[in-house]
């Protein structure tokens, strides 16, 4: 008999912080980030490289206030139980599938992390390591991996706990909906995405499975071939080659890649689709589907120093991780079109798996070919009726309410099977729904962060149609015309908000446009030297007006920004990484050297941003010129490094 209970789940957890204020305006490069193919990668196989893509985050916020002090903190955790296997959940977590225990075995079939350590690697910045993450939508990291899920418990025909896992997802519009039950030694998940609106969407999903990275682990397919794609210097390189053995080495171990990397596996249409990870002896999970789910994947932090120090980043004393993923696609650069008023569900199934380590370890196609036996044995366990509630699930954790706002501006549900309450919206949602409700925007002191966005057409007729305006609302107003690709409506409503009361929002996203949309950074700079002026102690916007600085090449007066600092700014990683860069680029290198030390910690350094290396190689350079005169020219990055090696706390170098 299976048990589903609530209870709450502790560990040393680092705070999410505050939330930015401050609108994605074509700032998150990695989404625009340009995808190069070589040429074997054609016909069908490049046809959605590409494709539906975004251009900004809004009406997200971006969740950048996290630090690196942890202390232990109680999370909610939604926990289903039986003879076999232990599953928990965290709610308040993207719904994240925390923990998969084999009580039979005592062994842990995901990799647990023993801490929550946010980093730089998810499409809101804020991501973390470990257990199952569910990625809706989006290619990267779901917006939502970080926020709260409405969670509900229900029971199937037979009277088993289900957990439901379910939200609203703002930028494609869609509910997306995880259902859980446990069948013996199977945890059985159904996935539902549900696109009630009348246009299609760019649709995406991966199911991003933490493994332990143990000594002799192995990862297989039943694929002979795999796309791999590397992501550096901003952009993504995608080839394609054998499996297992890729420029000689035999990549079905993590072990054996030196650089961090994807390897996704093409799996033939008429194959059963899974993936496996086994340690050394032969020992570990296995993720099989039905033939929806078709893609699967494998992500090595790889052997190098930047690599392992990722991996590190990310926890305490957890050690190392690979990923095994599984979605619709074969690729993570492209997306589909979900239709209108259409469904897409699928059910997928996590179990344990032994063999004997010889065959594990063996010929790759042998050892594929046992997982296969295996497989077609294990296909019965696809049920579902199992994860399909008898009767409406009892919601005992709410989510957001931006579900039971857009429900109320659209005029109709947005689910056929998940229930948004109108209790759920707070005091987040509660200026939309004030908005909905006939009245206006409240307004806004001109100097307290924007507490929330909102983007779309009908949030922006209903704007255009009230009769008098302020600061705030013409300020959401340029917001939502730069979010429909309307750049001239959008500059003209940020001036006139600024016009109407001087506000930093209204500068800074017109430094924004400047910057990032027409590529002028110098232009960027009065807008953003004003903004600064009327919110001086706000962090997010100090690292913007900075980062412009050196973008326009005035490294002196980005100096001079961070000398006015006060010590608790100056201290803080990323401003103190930009006061160095000043420093390195005015000439002052054994100054710069003094900020980038090897005891700089920068809590949101950016995966796949190489700006402490290229800093660091920046100061170095310079010194080895003026201290070594043989250098008549330039030092290569080799010299430099050979002469001054790049401590291994400053390496987040990936490839």
């Amino acid at each position: 008999m299976t048990e589903l209970r609530f209870e709450g789940y502790c560990m040393p957890a680092a705070p999410l912080g505050e939330e930015s204020a401050l609108p994605d305006i074509h700032v998150n490069a990695y989404i625009r980030a340009p995808i190069h193919v070589t040429e074997r990668i054609t016909g069908e196989d490049a046809r959605h490289i590409g494709e539906g893509m975004i251009s900004t985050l809004l009406p997200y916020r971006i969740q950048d206030g996290y630090t690196r002090e942890r202390s232990v903190r109680e999370f909610s955790a939604a926990i289903l139980e039986n003879d076999c296997l232990r599953a928990v959940f965290l709610p308040e977590l993207g719904g994240r599938l925390w923990s998969l225990y084999d009580k039979r075995e005592g062994r842990e079939l995901l990799y647990k992390n023993d801490v929550f350590q946010p980093a730089n690697l998810a499409l809101r910045n804020a991501w973390f390591s470990g257990g199952v993450e569910w990625n809706v939508g989006i290619k990267g990291h779901n917006p939502l991996t970080a926020s709260p899920l409405f969670a509900a418990q229900g029971e199937s025909a037979d009277g088993q706990p289900i957990l439901r896992l379910y939200e609203y997802e703002r930028i494609r519009g869609v509910v997306y909906t995880i259902e859980a039950a446990l069948r013996g030694a199977a945890l059985l998940v159904s996935v539902t995405v549900e696109n009630r609106a009348d246009r299609k969407t760019p649709m995406y999903w991966w199911s991003n499975i933490a493994v332990p990275e143990t000594p002799g682990c192995r990862v297989l397919a039943p694929a002979t071939e795999t796309f791999f794609c590397a992501y550096s210097d901003g952009a993504y390189l995608l080839d394609k080659g054998p499996l297992p053995m890729l420029d000689g080495r035999d990549i079905s171990y993590p072990e054996h890649s030196p650089r961090s990397r994807d390897f996704f596996f093409d799996i033939p249409e008429k194959e059963h689709k899974w993936v496996a990870a086994l340690d050394g002896e032969g020992h570990g999970l296995l993720h099989l589907s039905d033939p929806l789910l078709k893609g699967r994947k494998l992500f090595v932090w790889g052997s190098h120093e930047g690599g392992r120090h990722w991996n590190e980043w990310l926890t305490d004393s957890a050690g190392p991780y690979v990923e095994i993923q599984a979605g619709l696609l074969k690729t993570q650069l492209e997306h589909f079109e979900m239709p209108p008023q259409s469904t897409l569900t699928w059910q997928e199934c996590y179990t344990p798996l032994s063999l004997d380590a010889s065959l594990a370890h063996g010929e790759y196609a042998a050892a594929c070919e046992a997982i296969s036996s295996v497989v077609r044995e294990r296909l019965s366990l696809l049920d579902p009726s199992a994860t399909l509630p008898a009767s409406p699930p009892t919601i005992v954790q709410y989510g957001s309410g931006w579900g039971a706002l857009e429900e109320r501006l659209r005029g109709e549900p947005i689910s056929a099977r998940c229930h948004f309450p109108r209790d759920s919206i707070g005091q987040t949602e509660g200026e939309w729904l004030a908005l909905l409700e006939g009245r206006t925007l409240p307004s806004h002191s001109p100097l307290a962060p924007i507490p929330s966005y909102a983007v779309g057409d009908r949030w922006l007729a209903l704007l255009e149609k009230l009769p008098e305006r302020d600061w705030y609302l013409e300020y959401h107003l340029g917001i939502l015309y730069y979010t429909a690709g309307d750049m001239a409506r959008a500059h003209q409503a940020l001036l006139a908000s600024h016009r109407r009361e001087k506000n930093p929002w209204a500068l800074y996203a017109l430094a924004m446009l400047k910057k990032n949309v027409e590529g002028d950074s110098a232009a960027a700079l009065p807008y953003l030297h004003e903004a600064y002026a009327l919110l001086p102690t706000y962090r997010p916007l100090i690292t913007a007006y900075m980062e412009a600085l050196l973008s326009a090449k005035e490294a002196a007066t980005c100096e001079a920004l961070y000398g006015s600092l006060n010590e608790e700014l100056r201290a803080l990683g990323r401003i103190r990484m930009l006061g160095a860069a000043a420093l390195a680029r005015r000439g002052a290198p054994h100054e710069a050297a003094r900020l980038l030390s090897p005891e700089l910690t920068v809590p949101d350094i950016k995966e796949g941003e190489y700006a402490l290396s290229a800093i660091w190689l920046e100061i170095y350079r310079a010194i080895l010129k003026k201290e070594h005169p043989l250098f008549a020219g330039e030092p290569t990055a080799e010299e430099v490094l050979a002469a001054y090696p790049l401590p291994r706390s400053l390496d987040f170098r990936m490839h």
